[in-house]
């Protein structure tokens, strides 16, 4: 049983950075969190903000699917899909999607990143006798600065460089000089915003404790491994836009490995377990997660799911699980020419992977093919006898224990230890009925062979599209340029509206003229 409450937060929040004229922001009245001496007055409060933190993060990334189109659909592996708006990135490649202006704008993740900012610095002026214990008070700080860390690499994977907000933003005065202008950030180099996540991480390790499956809260809260986890992505992430820098390998190297070796997650077996275990792992807190967000509808963590795409379920199911007939305008569609459809149909390898039995329904059909990770749903009991009335149970996984193999691998890759990758990388084909790896062991023939691995067992969570970034791999990907690399393209444009209200804002040089 999920066991994350859901909470309201009784405070509001200043939009950041978001798409509000300069009068308009001039015209208001101050804006300022729920009188602060009354509301940090207890742990339930401190709990209470920081469930609002997660909220808001998961907001940010779920929002019309948003994460997906971020993380998945740029990467154009295996899920090709039917919706119109998605042709803008497997098509022409141009990132604007039409009425999708949420997917060029940060401010939803500047609202998480400021509120559990302020859940921080709050908290830590608590007095420690307003809690159960002095260790529940630092989970609590932990969980925030995790969030902030987590929201700040989003920040960083999408846009690169970005602005950094290094205090807590509570009132709209805080945005406007003695002069009655509004206060100008630029944005920061894409290596200074990693390092201040990187802080925010470090924060959370240092103030969490290792939990274990079956507790409660594991993985759809944070624990030590959660951060350790985004410290293993936030350092071989700064590594791969650092010219290989070696302290970031290591780093990785020895985060991945305190996961592996503390967490107490443990790999999804899919030829023992089979269906069974993916649908333990799709729908969360099973023995391999690290971090996800949470959908439950008996906890209100969920949403009815819809015939359209306007959210992760929509976007990849079919018919029966979203439709009443089959839909050939909005799910994806299998497409042979697809880099992952065609890497699979080339290495002998993959002939027995179970994964094209368990992650797809009908691989290789082109009417039947859709994920299956987002297929997970309950009864909405208010109206049993509507088979499509359905909240979403599955939970999307942010970072889970194959993944920490994997990023290991990577890294030893980038650091020559060839021997040390290639184990990595056959623990994970080994699972899935892949036989062990026995191609060339130089770097870019491991750096393919990982990327191969991590575009099947993490499809449809967000990840291909930012491994193509870090790994520079873009072989299959009809947008990726030359000349459109050079320039950065790969990271998405920043919001006009933006750069309207904030002129220190300076756009990608790839996007600049063309919005």
């Amino acid at each position: 049983m999920k066991k994350l409450k859901g909470y309201k937060i009784y405070v509001l929040i200043l939009s950041l950075f978001g798409a509000v004229g300069c009068s308009d922001l001039l015209d208001q009245e101050p804006v300022t969190i729920t009188h602060p001496n009354v509301f940090w007055t207890s742990q339930a409060n401190a709990e209470q903000a920081v469930a609002g933190a997660y909220g808001l993060l998961k907001n940010a990334l779920t929002y019309q699917a948003n994460f997906l189109f971020w993380g998945e659909w740029t990467g154009m592996t295996f899920m090709d899909s039917r919706f119109w708006i998605t042709n803008y990135i497997e098509g022409s490649g141009n990132f604007v999607l039409a009425y999708r202006d949420e997917s060029r704008n940060w401010k939803n993740f500047y609202r998480a990143a400021n509120w559990a900012y302020t859940t921080e610095q709050y908290v830590q002026n608590m007095s420690d006798d307003l809690f159960d214990s002095k260790e529940e008070k630092d989970r609590i700080l932990g969980e925030a600065a995790f969030v902030r860390g987590l929201t700040y690499f989003y920040i960083a994977r999408i846009w690169g460089d970005a602005p950094i907000v290094e205090e807590s933003i509570e009132s709209s005065s805080q945005l406007v000089d003695d002069q009655g202008y509004i206060v100008s950030i630029p944005r920061n180099d894409e290596l200074e915003v990693l390092d201040f996540a990187l802080e925010a991480t470090n924060k959370a390790i240092d103030l969490l404790e290792y939990s274990s499956p079956g507790a409660e809260g594991w993985a759809i809260t944070a624990n030590k491994a959660s951060a350790e986890a985004l410290k293993a992505h936030i350092t071989l992430w700064y590594a791969s836009r650092d010219n290989d820098n070696a302290a970031m390998i290591q780093e990785a190297v020895s985060a991945t490995t305190s996961v592996i070796n503390n967490s107490g997650a443990s790999l999804i077996d899919y030829v023992a377990e089979g269906e069974d275990g993916f649908n333990r792992m799709c729908l969360g807190e099973s023995e391999t997660g690290l971090f996800e967000i949470n959908f439950d509808a008996g906890m209100s963590e969920s949403f009815r799911i819809a015939s359209n795409a306007g959210d992760h379920a929509g976007a990849t199911l079919n018919y029966p699980y979203a439709y009443s007939n089959v839909n050939t305008g909005n799910t994806p569609r299998f497409n042979p020419d697809f880099y992952g459809n065609e890497m699979m149909a080339n290495d002998p390898d993959r002939v027995d992977d179970i994964r094209k039995e368990l992650f797809f329904n009908e691989y290789e059909d082109s009417n039947d093919f859709f994920l299956m990770k987002y297929s997970h749903s309950s009864q909405d009991q208010a109206a049993p006898d509507n088979p499509y009335a359905q909240f979403s149970e599955s939970n999307i996984l942010i970072f889970r224990l194959a993944d920490m193999y994997l990023l290991r691998a990577e890294a030893y890759a980038r650091s020559g230890n060839a021997g040390a990758a290639i184990q990595d990388l056959d623990m994970i084909r080994s699972k899935a009925g892949v036989p062990n790896y026995t191609g060339a062991s130089d770097r870019e023939s491991l750096m393919k062979a990982i990327f191969d691995e991590r575009a099947i067992e993490f499809v449809g969570e967000a990840q291909s599209g930012f491994d193509r970034i870090r790994m520079d791999y873009f072989e299959g990907i009809s947008w990726a340029t030359q000349s459109r690399l050079d320039k950065e393209g790969y990271f998405w444009p920043v919001h006009p509206s933006i750069i309207s209200v904030n002129p220190e804002i300076v756009q990608t040089e790839f996007w600049r003229g063309k919005l």
